[in-house]
């Protein structure tokens, strides 16, 4: 099509040149212009390249009609003279008016408008033929790299009105071709079953149903020979070469047949490891830096992570942009390579200034103190991350990004740029949701970020079937600029154990206390907290015996001074749904000497969380408990014990239901859980984006596997209850939304089963 046009133009102009309207050189006097129906007379003379009063001759006339078919808005264009005056007669290009794909279900309209405005075409544009035919091409060939072999694009052009067009494409995308054959040839140190298993591209398994591996992509295979060639390269295979990847398709394309000719090669070792330049490591800290050692068969990986431990390492002093290089000496004949990194520190960088940018509201004295990485000090890469890493445990924080920027004059300098994204920390609700305890009423103030100044203050009162709460709570996080915290908690529970399906008793108590935070290092804590408690007891005729026995000993009213003491171990990158660290905690809850009642409860907590994917996060956690009564207290008090079962802890079982039973005042076995003083948990989970939805913030969906009862002193590894089964948690704005689904896998008689569990907060 663009071939016929420049035919055309050049045929017209050769029929103006063959006319003879040029005579001598003359004084052009006027330009005029015809033909135009949307496009402005401005326009083409502002693209004519002579001017009125300038000396016109026959040789501009292709200078002319050049220029105003580069501006891509003209099909045809004439020139011609009236006397001393120039006319300019152009054909407008039709402009697109619509444009419609149909027939597409594997790439989604969206991307392919968007590809198709990036090479010229778009609604309101003058329509470039040629570019719709090489998107055209393209977009076959999107098709042909997934496998969609007997994909067919077809493109069409209906005029319109106005001079518009209408470009209509109509996908044929055919169904993927499927694996019917996957050979790999030339192997010998391991067997080609062992090799397929590497591989995302293959035949489907007999028991594969709902399997992709057959299906073929040019992408998926490219990725497959890499992933073949870093194997061999791991293992020593310096020389490993994929020969020759040969892929045949079937006469009714629906069939793919791939052989895969390689090549392995000797297997190398490492010989000897130098590390040389002025690195500044000394020799007992480069033994655990170097991760390659003389003897060890070659890996291309251990190769690659020394160099980037190396070049970290440097980094710590400031040389933020060193250079490794890497000298292998091969020796073929003892089949040993020799390694020698050369290390060149470069210029020091320093960091003049950092700016905080996307603080509106919170004060920038609040991120920065965060920062450990500071002015006018050397740029640390690993005091830069774990800067990212404090700001975006802060709960206000949505997420953050750090970026240098060279100073201009000075390439010794940098400005650091910190790029906030906050979320709403501020927020009165009043709301009504549904827990293991039942319908839920609650009004509260929370503020996470006080005033922008990044301290807390909660004040929250709750009213369900079995509790009545009011708790005021405060707190800030840099009570010192060491980063000592304080905070401070005044509280009121009512609590109708019998609505909480524990036992028939109710429990009033007050209370206050004052707690500190004192970081030890980046990762790790220990945290105070001193108080006291009234607190009052009413019992019924129903109550069971153990919970009586205990009041007749100790009286209804107890007056403690509660003291805790806990060390915290945290490294996980975020505060919400968390990718990569650990969190371990041990804690220490005691009613100090003096109390009316004397107590303590141990707690240690872990939770491990691994990143499988870009998206998918496995956590491992769990937890031990154990309290008991010391001094003139035999027991832990009941309103202290332990409960297992529900949304928090055993999905599956319903709330607070396993463990020992309690007993009425016969000594018979009552349907209430008694509790224990010794608890057990643990849970696997695999975290990923939910489907359909994974662009929806604050929304994951899990797999899951739980464990875990309540005991009466001892440990009974048969007492454990298990369950599995998928879960679902949005944090949403207006609060958190719960939902699991669970399956006991080996229930027992009298546990009573709750496979649908759910907690919710909605405010209004």
């Amino acid at each position: 099509m663009k071939n016929q046009v420049m035919k055309a133009s050049l045929a017209s102009c050769l029929l103006a040149l063959s006319q003879g309207v040029w005579a001598d050189s003359f004084v052009l006097k006027d330009v005029q212009v015809s033909g135009l129906e949307r496009v402005a007379a401005g326009t083409v003379l502002s693209n004519v390249p002579v001017r009125v009063g300038q000396t016109f001759d026959d040789k501009m006339t292709a200078n002319i009609v050049r220029s105003l078919f580069k501006t891509g808005l003209f099909d045809d264009v004439k020139i011609s003279r009236r006397g001393d005056v120039l006319l300019v007669k152009v054909h407008e290009r039709a402009v697109v008016g619509d444009i419609k794909v149909t027939g597409n279900h594997i790439i989604e309209t969206k991307p392919l408008l968007a590809a198709l405005k990036q090479a010229g075409v778009a609604k309101g544009r003058p329509l470039d033929k040629s570019a719709l035919n090489k998107i055209q091409r393209e977009i076959k060939q999107q098709y042909l790299s997934r496998g969609n072999y007997a994909a067919n694009v077809d493109t069409k052009i209906q005029k319109l009105p106005r001079n518009r067009v209408s470009v209509k494409i109509n996908i044929q995308e055919g169904r993927v071709a499927r694996i019917k054959r996957f050979k790999i040839s030339g192997n010998k140190a391991y067997s080609e079953a062992r090799l397929n298993k590497l591989m995302e591209s293959g035949t489907k398994g007999k028991l594969s149903f709902f399997s992709s591996r057959d299906k073929y992509s040019k992408e998926k295979l490219v990725g497959d020979i890499d992933k073949l060639t870093s194997f061999y390269r791991d293992r020593g295979y310096l020389n490993f070469q994929v020969l020759s990847s040969q892929v045949a398709l079937s006469k009714d394309k629906k069939s793919v047949y791939v052989n895969l000719n390689i090549r392995e090669g000797d297997q190398y070792r490492i010989g000897k490891v130098k590390v040389i330049g002025n690195t500044g490591i000394n020799k007992n800290e480069l033994k655990n830096i170097v991760r390659l050692k003389e003897g060890q068969v070659f890996s291309q990986t251990l190769l690659a992570e020394t160099r980037k431990n190396l070049k970290n390492r440097i980094a710590k002093d400031g040389f933020a942009y060193s250079r490794i290089g890497i000298l292998p000496q091969v020796d073929k004949v003892n089949k040993r390579v020799n390694l020698v990194f050369q290390a060149e520190k470069g210029q020091r960088t320093y960091v003049r200034r950092i700016n905080i940018r996307g603080n509106f509201r919170t004060k920038q004295e609040v991120f920065r103190r965060e920062m450990r990485q500071l002015e006018s000090s050397f740029l640390s890469k690993e005091k830069v991350a774990r800067s990212k890493v404090r700001i975006q445990r802060l709960p206000f924080v949505e997420s953050v990004k750090i970026s240098t920027s060279p100073v201009a004059g000075r390439s010794d300098q940098v400005d650091l740029n910190v790029t906030v994204v906050e979320q709403s920390s501020n927020r009165f609700n009043a709301g009504i949701g549904y827990s293991g305890s039942g319908l839920l009423f609650n009004v509260g103030l929370s503020q996470n970020n006080f005033m922008g100044t990044g301290k807390s203050l909660t004040i929250n009162a709750a009213n369900s079937d079995a509790t009545k709460s009011l708790r005021v709570s405060y707190n800030n996080p840099y009570h010192t600029v060491d980063g000592v915290g304080r905070g401070f908690n005044v509280y009121y529970n009512q609590t109708d154990a019998s609505e909480d399906d524990i036992s028939d008793y109710t429990s009033n108590a007050y209370g206050a206390d004052v707690n500190y935070t004192i970081p030890i290092t980046e990762d790790n804590s220990l945290r105070f907290s001193l108080g006291g408690e009234h607190r009052e007891i009413t019992t019924y005729a129903s109550t069971p015996q153990h919970i009586t026995d205990f009041t007749t000993a100790n009286g209804e009213t107890y007056n403690n001074i509660l003291g805790k003491a806990s060390y915290v171990h945290d490294t996980r990158d975020r505060f919400l749904f968390p990718k990569s660290g650990q969190r371990q905690s041990l804690t220490l809850d005691v009613s100090l000497p003096g109390s009316d009642l004397e107590f303590y409860k141990l707690k240690y907590k872990a939770a491990v969380y691994k990143g499988v994917t870009e998206k998918i996060t496995f956590a491992l956690k769990g937890g031990v408990s154990y309290g008991a009564g010391y001094g003139k207290t035999t027991d832990l008090p009941f309103y202290e014990r332990f409960y297992a079962g529900g949304i928090s802890t055993v999905r599956g079982f319903d709330n607070n239901s396993l463990g020992p039973i309690a007993k009425d005042s016969s000594g018979n076995p009552t349907t209430d859980p008694a509790g224990g003083n010794l608890a057990v948990n643990a849970r696997a989970e695999l975290l990923f984006p939910m489907p359909f939805a994974e662009d929806v913030k604050g929304l994951r969906m899990s797999t899951f596997v739980d464990a875990g009862n309540v005991f009466e002193d001892k440990f009974d590894s048969a007492e454990l209850r298990y369950s599995a089964g998928v879960s679902v948690t949005w944090m949403s704005p207006l609060g958190p939304f719960t939902l699991s689904y669970a399956k006991p896998l080996n229930a027992k008689d009298g546990d009573d089963i709750q496979n649908l569990q759910f907690s919710i907060g909605a405010s209004f």
